[in-house]
C-alpha cells in the first residue's frame, strides 16, 4: 500500500462516525406546491399528554424512599397527586370555557374556585380559623385574544392559503390591543450583531430564543425591546421548545403594549424554514398580528389559616394558588404539598411556634400580588412575629430530556421524554444560616431532593413580596424547567414520587425550624448532622 493510501486510511479512521440519529433531518415536505411544498405546522400540543412522543415511559420515576419506618399517609405521593389533579382541573375548566389565556388566572373564576378549595381543605384539615381574606386587584391586564396569520399568496406556491399558527400567544404587560399587517424579517437572536445593518422599520421581526432551562432563563433574554426600538411594528419570538406549546411570561417575552408574540417549537421551525425558502425564491412573506385585552378591577382573595403552637412566634408557610395554563408544577404542586403539610401537622404533636399557612393569590398578574396583600393584613401580627418564612413553589416537576435516537414527527428535533429524577431546584436561604443550610443538605442526602450545589440568598417567585424583610429568615427551593409557563405544565409532569419527596422533606424542615432555638434560625453556628432523620 502506498503512503498516500495509508494516509487516507488513517484520516478516515479518525473521522467521527455519523450515525443515522446524528444526521440532520430535512424539513418534511407535502405533496402540494403550496407554501414551497413544505408540510404545514400542526395543532397546538395537547396539554394533557404534553410534548412527549408517547405516554409510555417504560421505566419508573425514582421512588421516594430513603428510610424504614411508618409514614404519615397524608404525605404519600398518591394522595397529594389527587389534590394536584383537582387543582389542575380548575385550570381545565377555564380552558373549556374558551379562555385565551386559560388557567387559574387571578381575577378569573378558576382562581376563585381554587382559593375557595384551598380554604376549605385547610378547614377540613383541622385549622378552624381557615378563611378567605379579600383584597382589591386593580389594573390587572390580561390578553383575551391573539393571532398570527401568515398571508397566503400564489407567490408562495399555487394553492397557498392563510396559515394561523396554533401556538401563538401575545405577551407583554398590556393592555395589548391592535392589528398590524407587515412583511416578516428574520433577525436571528435579535442581538446587536443580528440587527446591525438591517432595516426593520415597518416590518415584523422574527427572533429565536432557547429556553435554557426555561422561559425565565431563555438565551438570549429580553431582546424584543431592542427589536422594537430598531423600528419593528411587531415581533414573533420563536421558543426552541419541544412540541408546539403555548407560552406566556408577560414582558419577559413581550414588549409592553406592543404586538409581540411567542410561538412554540413546531410553529417556529416551520416559520424559520419557510422564510428561508422565500428568501431563496426572492419573495417576501407577510403576516397579520392581532390582539385584544381586558383590564380587571375587582376583589380577589388569599386563603389563610393557623395552627397554634406553644408560643405566638410564627413560621409562615406560603404557596401561591394561581397559575397560567394547567400550572401543575407552577403551582398546583406547591399548593397541594402545603395542604398535605397542614393535615400532617394538625394530626401531630403541638410545635413550639404557630404555623401560618397562606394560599397566596400569587405574583403572575401585575396589580394582584397575594403576598403583599397578606402583609397589608398581617405585618403587625403574623409577619412581625415570624422567625421563618418558607415558600413552597414548583417543588415537584419531573426532569425531562430529549432522546438520543427517536425523532418527533413534527419537523422539530428529537422526542422529549420524562426522566427518572426530578427537575433540579434553585435553593436559597436569605441569611445563609448554617442550621437552615444543613437542613437542605439533609434534603439532598436523605430525601433525594435534586438541587443546585450552591445556596443562593436571592429568593425569586412569591418571596419577592417579603424581600425587604432582610432580618426575617426566609428559604425555599424553586424550579422552572422546559415547560414552565407553558401549556405543557400539566398533570403528567408532576409524578407522585416527586410530590412525596417534597412533602416529606418540608415536613422535616418545618418541624425542625418550628422547634429550633431562634438564634439558629438567625444564623448561629451549628455542627452538621451526620445521620438521616426518622421518616416523617
Amino acid at each position: 500500500m502506498s503512503w498516500a493510501a495509508v494516509s487516507l486510511a488513517l484520516l478516515a479512521a479518525t473521522q467521527p462516525v455519523v450515525r443515522p440519529f446524528m444526521r440532520p433531518v430535512p424539513p418534511a415536505r407535502s405533496e402540494t406546491p403550496a407554501w414551497f411544498n413544505l408540510r404545514l405546522p400542526g395543532p397546538e400540543t395537547d396539554p394533557v399528554q404534553g410534548p412527549l412522543e408517547s405516554p409510555d415511559t417504560r421505566l419508573p420515576a425514582r421512588p421516594a424512599q430513603f428510610a424504614p419506618g411508618p409514614m404519615d399517609p397524608a404525605l404519600r405521593g398518591e394522595a397529594i397527586h389527587r389534590d394536584v389533579a383537582t387543582i389542575v382541573g380548575f385550570s381545565h375548566e377555564s380552558r373549556a370555557a374558551g379562555d385565551y389565556l386559560w388557567g387559574r388566572v387571578t381575577g378569573r373564576p378558576a382562581y376563585d374556585e381554587t382559593v375557595a378549595w384551598a380554604s376549605e381543605a385547610l378547614r377540613r384539615a383541622g385549622l378552624a380559623d381557615a378563611r378567605l381574606e379579600p383584597f382589591r386587584a386593580a389594573g390587572v391586564n390580561l390578553p383575551v385574544s391573539g393571532e398570527i396569520r401568515l398571508v397566503g399568496t400564489e407567490a408562495m406556491g399555487a394553492g397557498s392559503q392563510d396559515i394561523v399558527l396554533k401556538s401563538a400567544m401575545v405577551g407583554g404587560d398590556g393592555p395589548v390591543d391592535g392589528v398590524v399587517t407587515a412583511p416578516l424579517v428574520y433577525v436571528g437572536q435579535g442581538l446587536d450583531a443580528d440587527l446591525a445593518g438591517r432595516d426593520l422599520k415597518g416590518k415584523i421581526a422574527v427572533v429565536v430564543a432557547t429556553p435554557d432551562p426555561s422561559l425565565y432563563a431563555a438565551v438570549p433574554s429580553n431582546r424584543l425591546a431592542a427589536v422594537m426600538a430598531a423600528g419593528a411594528v411587531g415581533a414573533i419570538e420563536i421558543l426552541a421548545q419541544p412540541g408546539n406549546l403555548k407560552s406566556f411570561d408577560r414582558d419577559r417575552h413581550g414588549c409592553g403594549r406592543d404586538l409581540c408574540f411567542t410561538v412554540g417549537g413546531e410553529d417556529g421551525f416551520f416559520l424559520q424554514t419557510v422564510l428561508g425558502e422565500a428568501a431563496k425564491a426572492g419573495k417576501a412573506i407577510t403576516a397579520t398580528l392581532s390582539a385584544t385585552s381586558e383590564t380587571l378591577d375587582r376583589d380577589v382573595s388569599n386563603a389563610v389559616a393557623t395552627l397554634p403552637g406553644k408560643t405566638d412566634r410564627t413560621v409562615i408557610v406560603v404557596a401561591h394558588a394561581d397559575g397560567w395554563f394547567g400550572g401543575a408544577d407552577d403551582n398546583a404542586s406547591g399548593l397541594a404539598v402545603m395542604v398535605a403539610l397542614a393535615r400532617h401537622f394538625a394530626a401531630g404533636p403541638r410545635l413550639d411556634r404557630t404555623l401560618v399557612f397562606v394560599a397566596s393569590a400569587g405574583h403572575h398578574s401585575a396589580g394582584a400580588n397575594g403576598v403583599r396583600a397578606f402583609r397589608a393584613h398581617h405585618d403587625g401580627d403574623y409577619v412581625a412575629k415570624a422567625d421563618l418564612i418558607v415558600n413552597i413553589e414548583h417543588p415537584a416537576q419531573s426532569a425531562m430530556m430529549r432522546t438520543y435516537v427517536e425523532r418527533q414527527d413534527d419537523n422539530f428535533g428529537s422526542a422529549m421524554t420524562l426522566a427518572s429524577g426530578d427537575l433540579p431546584k434553585q435553593i436559597a436561604v436569605n441569611n445563609r444560616a448554617p442550621f437552615l443550610i444543613d437542613l437542605w443538605r439533609q434534603g439532598i442526602a436523605c430525601f433525594g431532593l435534586e438541587g443546585q450545589r450552591i445556596v443562593d440568598q436571592a429568593l425569586p417567585g412569591d418571596l419577592n413580596g417579603f424581600s425587604d424583610l432582610k432580618s426575617t429568615p426566609q428559604t425555599q427551593m424553586i424550579a422552572s424547567g422546559g415547560v414552565y409557563h407553558t401549556t405543557g405544565d400539566d398533570l403528567y409532569s408532576t409524578p407522585p414520587e416527586a410530590l412525596e419527596r417534597a412533602a416529606r422533606f418540608h415536613a422535616y424542615l418545618i418541624a425542625a425550624a418550628a422547634n429550633a432555638d431562634g438564634a439558629l434560625l438567625r444564623g448561629a453556628d451549628v455542627p452538621a448532622r451526620n445521620s438521616c432523620p426518622p421518616t416523617p
